[in-house]
């Protein structure tokens, strides 16, 4: 009997910690200016900055920043990063334990990356047409050039 009592308190003790025991919420937030340009994270589209994601693993980040009118063309400079989040020493192992199972609070690591996109001047058509031909010109040498 006093062994299924103390066998009921353990485990009422651990059910306890479990139920008040904190965890770790992890974000990144992408901010530009001008705001409202379309964030990509992992070739994934994330929305119109500034935008707010969790995530679950710290590593390295492909960020793409794409601003365009409502015709579709540039009006920004395209601006892809590759951004590396680190795990704070909280996260590192044997701590990481305490602190996503034991700790009695929530802990918040927020990654905020902030941008300044520079803004493409309008082409004449004849600078686009220009372009547009020596576009071509590129594409048709790889074409024509044999691959051994």
């Amino acid at each position: 009997m006093m062994k299924t009592v103390r066998s009921i308190n353990f485990l009422v003790l651990i059910a306890v910690l479990f139920a008040f025991s904190g965890c770790v919420t992890r974000s990144i937030t992408v901010k530009t200016n001008p705001s409202n340009a379309l964030v990509y994270i992992d070739d994934q589209l994330i929305g119109e900055s500034p935008v707010t994601i969790p995530f679950t693993y710290y590593g390295t980040r492909k960020i793409m920043i794409v601003r365009k009118d409502e015709n579709g063309a540039l009006t920004h400079e395209r601006k892809i990063v590759f951004e590396e989040t680190k795990a704070p020493y909280y996260e590192i192992f044997p701590l990481d334990f305490f602190s996503e199972l034991l700790w009695p609070r929530k802990l918040k690591d927020d990654k905020v990356f902030s941008y300044n996109l520079a803004e493409l001047k309008p082409l004449s058509m004849k600078e686009k047409q220009a372009s547009v031909l020596k576009n071509a010109e590129e594409l048709r040498k790889r074409v024509n050039v044999p691959e051994f």
